[in-house]
């Protein structure tokens, strides 16, 4: 068996196992000598079951081989029949295949992703990986597909060091949010660039079917990402589309279907646990006659068990791809639909994908490539938690004639505006919530080589989407208790193209120096349009959103449009130097013209250099060292994602009130006037946010690459932060104004491994991929002057997650009457940490203006991924494992804030948490009487909310089974696998699930809908709401290809 720590050291007399089992493998070998000649054929094909030419097949430990002809087959002879074949081909992973008797052989190589060979995309170009000098990630197809999700950010959380993914709510067709090496901007966008096929990209990658990626290369220091200028700040996501390849056509059908469960429910009370917390509340409003007759006959209602519904997640996928000498081309469509554990929660989406490739002659090639989409998701707005998790226990579901009571609420407060949940299973043109989508990406490129060496290159893209937001609320059902209906539609239209023109030029002189220069001019254009109209009291629910003009109303209706234009103009050119491969070195330059900005041109250099050590003459004898590079890069990058418009004021003749405008009126006396007002100030001297990054990394392999992996340490500077700032009242302007206001720095180290952990020749392989990585943010400088911003939530030294509240100590507890009555309070409340006082000691009085400090932040000290492959002939087994330790998430579901749930009031029900009482003396939660008195008390019940974001979880576990060639043949297949997939299994480690949460992971950032004590919780801050509780799931797949 060949293991980790046994490299086949030549001569060394080591290497393939055991020593025994070696001595074992010498004596058959030797044995096999004197046995006759057996000839022995087969094929080689690829992954996608085409022949593979040119794969050479050699008699282990002997020089005996062949290569494989233009099909893929081969045949030679072998001496006895326990020969050992050896099939190789560069940019594939080496399989050894014993005879076993058998006269005939096929075989199915994979690609290798250690090859230094290997060729990936670094934007407008590729390079071989041992020529690299910046700082990039790359995932392939097979690796996305071991997490099957709906969307590709999904996919990528823990597969790459230094991309941080977290979930952005927890509907169906729910997006994820992506960092690269943290956050650079307050109130600008910090989400990479999206670049397909080569051209910026206006889209999400949720538009992008999953099944259409062929790999995702992340480019991540400034180096890297400089040929982006002022879009490469944050990184860039280079996506790379499948194509069709030479050779015989290929029909691939790849599908799975999964059932999804609730992992866990939220752990409310039951009705015995809140007829306790009510009985010991404050809540004096009796309990209903229905909630006694319920404590009698020891009913208990679970609105949980009635709402949560068996979900399902589908996906399939069909292509069609080939070629001949002069053009290639695929074909691919694909259907997806994710159905929601709640009622009326779905996504679904189609999509089309058409490439073609064309060599019209030696010099001159072109293609083209279009990517379609049409989505639909429901229910995305709708969330019944609420209700769900707050009813009374004690109140029945249904009348005895088994209709859905109305009103369930447990009180007099609730039950004028809380109808029961269950009305959302039987939709009669009672809502709509659905939100349209369709998108058209199209790419074209001409190349032609001009002269030897020298090509020119145009890329064309044009991209269009649509989409439409609508909505429905009928007259007196779940949405609308005791009111009316209302409708509304957000129509939403985009495009834009981009011309590129590249010029390349590669050239090696003297045998020794090789050079590879790249210019660009481009120019993109974006346009939105954008209309907005609702409408109250439709003639009847019958017509829904369909015809607003039937609305009878005319004082309640809100009509609004918007158009935003924006361009960009750029230049580029890099060179890329190496000598003797052992020194490279990479030059990059970019100006960016933008319509955003004051100051409209920018300037975007970088440098960066390798040094392959393990090409020098004095590494040839490290036997155990098979790779080894350094690079170092400086660059620098900007972000100019604002508002195309800031540099303009604006002016507006309505006001918003509620969801409706109200026209503005002038009073000149005796007449009133019509007329306009300044609804924002103009950001005339707004300029370019860049940054500046250093990156030295380390690219190693060990025992012939049986370990290979990377280290990479970087320190990014961000200066002219654009933020929004807050006007006084006085101004008379209502909106915010965007402005460049101070500093902020990311530091942090990404360490990449992958290797080989046991490869034998019984066909048995395990494999790991893992990645673990740090980001330390911090803002440096506000040119206001204060260390301290806390209605914006910044603070000097402190990242920009950084939590401002009360420090929470514990709970007043029996014996200490005497202190507590110091501060106002009273066994079984909050204690809080006196800080400070106006004489800035402290004064024995909790005040919001100096008893407030950092308690934490949303930043992880790590996070990081591990994948485990197994393989052992055509059985594979994988695990998906991500991990992030360190940092605070708030729980706005354990906050008694409006929106939310209450805490120990009594008035509904809650979370179950281990609150004070004279018998139960904890420090976790306060006695439920400690909601009321003092005021003080109440102000620090944010305190209650803050969790360790800690925690690990395995991502999904993946069981497959290729069926013998032989077999699929039968049905004229060339592959077939079966395979079965869980999906969130398990939560290996999670304080806050011990505490009593149901998911660790957070489903949003900042407020999230609420506001406590003036703001101290940043709108970046890992929060965890009202979200769909967190799901299992279970699918079974297969995949042929023919």
């Amino acid at each position: 068996m060949r293991t980790l720590f046994l490299p086949n050291f030549p001569g060394s007399g080591m290497g393939r196992g055991f020593p025994g089992a070696f001595l074992w493998m010498s004596l058959l070998l030797l044995a096999s000598a004197a046995n006759a000649q057996t000839a022995v054929q087969g094929t080689v094909r690829d992954e996608n079951g085409a022949g593979m030419p040119g794969v050479y097949v050699v008699v282990k430990n002997t020089s005996l081989g062949t290569t494989t002809d233009a099909d893929g087959n081969f045949s030679m002879n072998v001496s006895g029949t326990d020969a050992v074949l050896v099939f190789s081909f560069i940019g594939y992973a080496t399989q050894e295949v014993a005879v076993n008797g058998r006269t005939r052989v096929d075989v199915a190589l994979a690609a290798s992703v250690q090859s230094l060979d290997e060729v990936v995309v670094v934007g407008y170009g590729t390079q071989k990986k041992s020529d690299i000098t910046g700082s990039l990630a790359s995932v392939s197809s097979e690796s996305l597909r071991e997490v099957p999700v709906a969307n590709v950010q999904n996919a990528l959380q823990g597969r790459a060091a230094g991309v941080e993914v977290q979930r952005i709510g927890s509907t169906p067709g729910s997006s994820a949010q992506i960092r690269i090496r943290g956050e650079r901007s307050v109130s600008g966008s910090n989400d990479p660039l999206i670049v397909l096929d080569g051209i910026p990209y206006q889209g999400s990658l949720n538009d992008i079917n999953t099944g259409d990626i062929a790999s995702i290369e992340v480019l991540k220091d400034a180096s890297a990402t400089a040929i982006y200028g002022s879009r490469g700040a944050n990184g860039v996501i280079l996506v790379t589309t499948k194509r069709g390849k030479k050779g015989e056509n290929i029909l691939s059908f790849n599908s799975y279907y999964g059932i999804s469960t609730v992992s866990k429910k939220y752990p409310v009370y039951d009705a015995k646990g809140y007829e306790n917390l009510r009985d010991r509340s404050v809540y004096l409003g009796g309990y209903k006659p229905e909630e006694l007759e319920s404590i009698q006959l020891g009913r208990s209602t679970d609105w949980q068990d009635l709402m949560y519904e068996d979900s399902y997640i589908t996906d399939h996928n069909l292509s069609i791809s080939g070629g001949g000498d002069r053009n290639t081309y695929s074909v691919g469509g694909g259907y997806f639909k994710e159905k929601g554990v709640l009622p009326a929660q779905d996504f679904s989406r189609l999509s089309l994908r058409l490439t073609e490739d064309m060599q019209l002659n030696d010099r001159v090639k072109f293609g083209f490539n279009s990517m379609n989409s049409y989505s639909i998701r429901n229910g995305s707005s709708i969330s019944p938690m609420f209700p769900i998790l707050s009813l009374s226990p004690l109140m029945p579901a249904y009348e005895a004639d088994g209709t859905i009571v109305k009103a369930p609420a447990g009180n007099d407060d609730d039950r004028a505006n809380t109808y029961s949940p269950l009305y959302l299973k039987s939709n009669d043109h009672d809502w709509v919530d659905r939100i349209r989508r369709i998108r058209t990406f199209n790419s074209l490129y001409g190349e032609a080589e001009i002269i030897p060496g020298l090509t020119y290159r145009l890329n064309v893209g044009l991209d269009y989407s649509q989409e439409e937001n609508s909505q429905f609320r009928g007259m007196d059902t779940y949405f609308t208790p005791n009111a009316g209906n209302y409708a509304s539609v957000d129509n939403t239209e985009e495009w834009s193209y981009t011309l590129e023109n590249v010029l390349m030029y590669e050239k090696t002189f003297a045998e020794k120096h090789h050079v590879k220069f790249t210019g660009l001019y481009s120019v993109q254009e974006s346009q939105k349009h954008n209309t907005f109209v609702r409408k109250d009291s439709i003639t009847s629910d019958f017509v829904e959103y369909y015809n607003l003009g039937t609305s009878v109303e005319t004082a309640n209706r809100r009509l609004d449009g918007k158009e935003a234009k924006w361009g960009i103009v750029s230049y580029m050119g890099r060179i890329n130097y190496s000598f003797e491969d052992k020194y490279l070195l990479t030059l990059t330059g970019r100006i960016d013209g933008s319509s955003r900005l004051s100051e409209k041109w920018h300037r975007y250099p970088a440098v960066s250099g390798g040094w392959n050590i393990i090409k020098e003459d004095f590494m040839q004898n490290v036997r155990p060292v098979s790779n080894l590079k350094l690079r170092i890069g400086w660059g620098n990058t900007s972000n100019q994602a604002v508002d195309p418009y800031s540099l303009i004021g604006g002016v507006s003749n309505t006001w918003r009130n509620g969801t409706n405008n109200v026209p503005i009126v002038y009073n000149f006396g005796t007449k009133l006037q019509n007329g306009y007002y300044v609804s924002r100030i103009a950001s005339e001297k707004l300029v370019w946010e860049f940054t500046a990054t250093t990156n030295i990394g380390v690219d190693f392999g060990l025992f012939e690459d049986r370990i290979t992996g990377s280290i990479d340490w970087y320190n990014a500077r961000t200066h002219n932060i654009i933020y929004n700032r807050t006007l006084p009242a006085t101004s008379g302007v209502n909106s915010d104004y965007a402005t460049n206001i101070g500093k902020m720095q990311n530091r942090g180290m990404e360490i990449t491994i992958s290797s080989i952990n046991i490869e034998s020749p019984g066909g048995f392989q395990w494999s790991t991929d893992f990645n673990i990585f740090w980001n330390r943010n911090k803002l440096l400088f506000l040119d206001d002057g204060f260390v301290r911003n806390i209605e914006n939530g910044l603070h000097i030294g402190e990242p920009l997650t950084a939590l401002y509240d009360f420090d929470k100590t514990g709970i007043w507890q029996l014996g200490e009457e005497a202190e507590a009555q110091v501060f106002g309070q009273v066994p079984g409340q909050l204690k809080i940490r006196d800080i400070s006082g106006p004489e800035g000691v402290p004064d024995g009085r909790i005040n919001p203006e100096y008893d407030r400090t950092i308690i934490g932040s949303g930043q992880a000290k790590w996070q990081g991924g591990i994948t485990n492959r197994f393989s052992y002939k055509g059985f594979d087994f994988s695990f998906v494992t991500y991990a992030r330790f360190g940092g605070t998430l708030v729980s706005a579901i354990h906050q008694p804030l409006a929106g939310y749930l209450t805490i120990n009031d009594g008035r509904r029900n809650q979370l179950k948490v281990d609150y004070w009482t004279p018998e139960n003396p904890t420090n976790d939660f306060p006695a439920p009487l400690a909601t009321i008195t003092p005021p003080q008390a109440t102000s620090a019940w944010t305190t209650l909310g803050y969790y360790d974001a800690s925690f690990v979880r395995i991502r999904s576990i993946n069981f497959g089974y290729k069926i013998p060639t032989a077999v699929a043949e039968r049905i004229r297949a060339r592959s077939i696998r079966v395979y079965t997939t869980v999906i969130n299994p398990v939560v290996l480690y999670s304080p806050y699930m011990k505490a009593g949460g149901v998911d660790p992971e957070a489903t949003g950032t900042g407020r999230t809908g609420f506001v406590q004590n003036g703001g101290n919780i940043p709108d970046r801050a890992l929060t965890i709401a009202l979200s769909s509780p967190p799901t299992r799931s279970f699918t079974l797949g297969l995949n042929i290809t023919f």
